[in-house]
C-alpha cells in the first residue's frame, strides 16, 4: 500500500516555532520515524503533504485569523528537507495540501508551479469565512441548513477540480466529518462532481482512513461518490492523513477493502507529479 497523505506539523520541524529546536536534532530524524511506522504498517511509500496555510509564501491563499497564526514555515527549506530524504534513499515523495480558496487562484497556481512537487493533492476547508471541520467552528453547523452546507461545499469542490492543479482530490466528502449528514438525495451532486473529476486527464481521487478516527466514523469517500468515480475509470491514492507517526497506513485493510469492492486494482504513485500505477 501507498500512503499519500499525512502531516509533520506536530514534529519538529515544521510542528513549533525554529528557536525550540532541540539542539543538535537532525531534521531529517522525524522522516525517518514516519518512514519506519510505515514499512512496519507495510507501506511501502509514503507523500508528505503538509497543510499549505503553514507557510510563509503561501500566505495569501488561507488569508484566515485562524490560519495566520499557524503561517511561520518557510516552504524552500521544508521542500529542500524532502529532496533531501530521497537524496538518501527514504521512500518520500515530496507533497503538499493545497487548500482551495475561492478568489485565490492565482496564487493557488503560482505556489502549485513554482517548487518541484511530485504530489499535490486539492482540499476544500472553508466555505468562506468558516472553517467547517474545525472544531472551534463546530456550533455554525447547527446555524445553518446541513442540506444547503453540502450543496456549497460540493460546488468549491467541483471548483477546485476545474482549476487544474491537482494531482489527486483528498477526503472528497469532508463535509461530513463530525456526522451531520444530508437528508435529500446525494445522486446529482456525486454524479455532477464525478464527471468534472473525469474531464481532467490524470486526476485522482483519495480513499482516507480519516474519517475513521473523525465523529463521523465513515471512510472517505462514501461508497457511491467512489462507484460514481469508478464507473468513469478514474484513479485512486490511498491515504491516512496522518498527523502522528502512529496513525501512518492506519486502518489501510478497510481502505483496500472499499476499493476493491469499487473493482480497483490499483493505486497511484506520483513522481514530479507523473503518475504510475501500482497493484493493492
Amino acid at each position: 500500500m501507498l500512503d499519500y497523505h499525512m502531516h509533520v506539523e506536530n514534529y519538529y520541524p515544521f510542528g513549533r516555532t525554529p528557536d525550540t529546536r532541540p539542539e543538535g536534532s537532525d531534521p531529517l530524524d522525524t522522516i525517518r520515524r514516519f518512514v519506519e511506522v510505515a514499512t512496519a504498517r507495510g507501506v511501502s511509500e509514503i507523500a508528505i503533504t503538509e497543510h499549505v496555510y503553514h507557510f510563509t509564501q503561501a500566505s495569501d491563499i488561507v488569508d484566515r485569523p485562524w490560519a495566520r497564526d499557524k503561517c511561520f514555515y518557510d516552504m524552500d527549506v521544508y521542500v529542500n528537507l524532502l529532496l533531501d530524504a530521497q537524496r538518501q534513499g527514504l521512500p518520500v515523495k515530496v507533497g503538499i495540501e493545497m487548500d482551495y480558496m475561492e478568489g485565490k487562484e492565482p496564487a493557488i497556481e503560482r505556489v502549485v508551479n513554482g517548487y518541484p512537487w511530485d504530489f499535490v493533492l486539492g482540499s476544500v476547508h472553508w466555505i468562506g469565512e468558516w472553517g467547517f471541520d474545525l472544531t472551534e467552528h463546530k456550533p455554525e453547523w447547527d446555524r445553518r441548513d446541513v442540506n444547503d452546507v453540502y450543496r456549497e461545499y460540493f460546488r468549491l469542490l467541483g471548483q477546485a477540480v476545474q482549476t487544474g492543479c491537482f494531482n489527486s482530490m483528498s477526503h472528497p466528502d469532508l463535509i461530513k466529518v463530525f456526522g451531520y449528514l444530508p437528508t435529500m438525495d446525494m445522486t446529482a451532486l456525486y454524479e455532477e462532481l464525478a464527471e468534472l473529476v473525469a474531464c481532467q486527464p490524470g486526476l485522482c481521487v483519495e480513499i482516507s482512513s480519516a474519517g475513521l478516527r473523525k465523529p463521523v466514523g465513515r471512510l472517505y469517500p462514501e461508497r457511491p461518490l467512489l462507484e460514481a468515480f469508478a464507473r468513469r475509470g478514474i484513479a485512486i491514492t490511498t491515504a491516512s492523513d496522518a498527523h502522528y507517526a502512529e496513525d501512518i497506513g492506519k486502518d489501510f485493510d478497510s481502505v483496500a477493502e472499499l476499493a476493491r469492492a469499487c473493482e480497483y486494482t490499483d493505486a497511484m504513485s506520483f513522481t514530479r507529479r507523473q503518475r504510475t500505477p501500482v497493484p493493492l
